[in-house]
């Protein structure tokens, strides 16, 4: 067995893939959604548990919040066989976010707190918070599946116009 200090960095090294930009998901990126889901259901705090797939409150538990998770799990497994720990050592792993819905000056920030646990009991945190902005401040899926559905309708009539034509 490895030395658990090595597992410290573990927990930053999730959060900070999962809301890296290769995280996208369907016209946004996760902050994007973690921050779209979170006004849309009026929600100031939102936990995702990685082991589990399982996401708090369960009204943002969203299919784009959880496509990212099995990636996620494949890390957490490759960095605790890295420092030479077995995959079930870990018994918890979390991201809990934090919007600050209630103050228009952070429109679009996103703070992270993530953590591991391990059999014993001991967590495993960064020393500070992960500090995210989400890209799009006003994204909105609904409004672009709109957008997008009107351009194809319209590409489809101009397309039948000139075949008539």
């Amino acid at each position: 067995m490895g030395k658990t200090r090595n597992l410290n960095g573990i927990p930053g090294n999730l959060a900070l893939s999962y809301l890296s930009t290769l995280g996208y998901y369907d016209g946004g990126y996760m902050a994007d959604w973690l921050n779209y889901i979170a006004r849309e259901k009026n929600v100031k705090e939102i936990e995702i548990d990685i082991l589990n797939s399982i996401i708090e409150p369960t009204e943002t538990d969203i299919r784009p919040l959880k496509a990212d998770l099995n990636k996620l799990r494949g890390i957490l497994n490759k960095e605790l066989s890295i420092h030479g720990f077995e995959t079930e050592f870990i018994k918890k792993a979390v991201m809990k976010f934090e919007i600050p819905i209630d103050n228009p000056r952070f429109k679009n920030t996103i703070y992270c707190y993530p953590f591991i646990e391990d059999e014993t009991g001991k967590i495993y945190k960064p020393k500070k918070r992960i500090i995210e902005t989400a890209y799009e401040v006003d994204f909105n899926p609904i409004k672009k599946v709109k957008i997008k559905t009107e351009k194809m309708k319209n590409n489809w009539i101009s397309r039948i116009k000139k075949m008539l034509n």
